[in-house]
């Protein structure tokens, strides 16, 4: 019997997750994809086609590309650099997405979207670990349950089957991604090398030993396809994790053995301050080493990285339910590190 074909619009295409997803999606038989985003990339395949539209000031909808759409998955964010002001443009942001497909998709079957361990207060100090996804929500709320909650409403309405997904700390090769700690961590030590500076931890001694997770980006596009895939995911939330835990006084030497560094131990800085005149580095590295012209600020967050490096309580994401319901990928997020790092300087990214 032949697969009934999939058609799926990727909101949000050009940041790490997206642009993952995207990529794994190319060339597949038997599925299209739209690519939509503010500035979109070239498309990667035939089967793809990128689509320019920004949500909150649409010009002209291209309806006819966007009628065959089965699938969504909205991986949009805007950032405010601050969670209070994040709530409205965010809740608006994918407000505006259902209202798109609501209008223009009316082949939509099913939608994933694309949260993250803020749901459980991560980001504010010590919580729960591991956590559940039937923890109780945060006290006043967050644009996640806003998001949440207009999806499950919109569901029930149109039929649309929905999941929830939420990873952390998300890990891919996605260039105009500045809340990608791969970048973080690659640009980093670039730098500190250019300087003549040992890979020192940029952060206070007690972020040096707590547990930390991540979740690779192709393994998130995994659990987006099996999301889509498997009815008994229908209205439900999964922690999407690497399924692995490190502490980065262990994976510290690791990556300095990447770009061919001594190791240092922590130095309770703040990068958005050390990284001031990074630019200039930057561009110095890139005529050096004849490296892709990259914008460092699409590149990395300096605010993002102070907020990891600062993280000095444990993050833990139980992924039991999503085990339950079949999704058994792994990987081990040590080795992942690495492997993407080389590849990153192997494709002239990084030098």
């Amino acid at each position: 019997m032949m697969a009934t074909p999939r058609h799926v619009l990727v909101i949000g295409a050009s940041g790490v997750i997206g642009g993952a997803h995207i990529g794994n999606l190319a060339g597949r038989p038997g599925v299209t994809a739209l690519a939509l985003s503010r500035r979109p990339e070239p498309a990667p395949a035939e089967n793809i086609r990128s689509l320019a539209l920004d949500l909150m000031a649409p010009a002209k909808v291209d309806t006819a590309a966007l009628a065959p759409v089965t699938e969504m998955v909205f991986a949009g964010f805007i950032e405010t650099g601050d969670m209070a002001s994040q709530r409205e443009p965010n809740r608006a942001l994918f407000d505006a997405a259902l209202d798109l497909v609501r209008r223009y998709c009316p082949q939509l079957a099913q939608v994933t979207l694309l949260q993250g361990m803020k749901a459980y207060g991560s980001h504010l100090g010590p919580f729960k670990t591991p956590a559940k996804e039937s923890d109780p929500r945060l006290p006043g709320g967050h644009y996640y349950d806003d998001q949440a909650d207009a999806l499950a409403d919109a569901a029930a309405a149109h039929g649309w089957r929905w999941s929830v997904l939420r990873p952390h700390v998300v890990i891919g090769a996605g260039r105009r991604s500045p809340q990608n700690l791969l970048a973080v961590l690659g640009v980093l030590a670039s730098v500190l090398k250019a300087r003549g500076e040992p890979l020192y931890f940029p952060g206070p001694a007690a972020a040096w030993a707590p547990i930390y997770q991540a979740t690779d980006a192709d393994l998130l596009s995994r659990a987006i396809d099996w999301a889509a895939a498997t009815p008994s995911t229908d209205g439900e939330i999964f922690n999407i994790t690497n399924g692995d835990f490190f502490r980065w006084q262990n994976l510290w030497p690791r990556l300095a053995e990447v770009f061919e560094m001594t190791v240092d131990g922590p130095r309770d800085v703040k990068l958005v301050e050390v990284m001031a005149d990074a630019e200039t580095d930057w561009r110095q590295l890139t005529a050096a080493h004849g490296l892709v012209p990259n914008r460092l600020a699409e590149m990395v967050s300096w605010p993002f990285a102070d907020y990891v490096f600062n993280t000095t309580w444990d993050v833990m994401a139980d992924t039991l339910k999503c085990r339950r319901h079949g999704f058994l990928d792994f990987v081990d997020s040590e080795g992942m590190l690495r492997d993407r790092l080389t590849a990153l300087r192997q494709a002239k990214i990084l030098p």
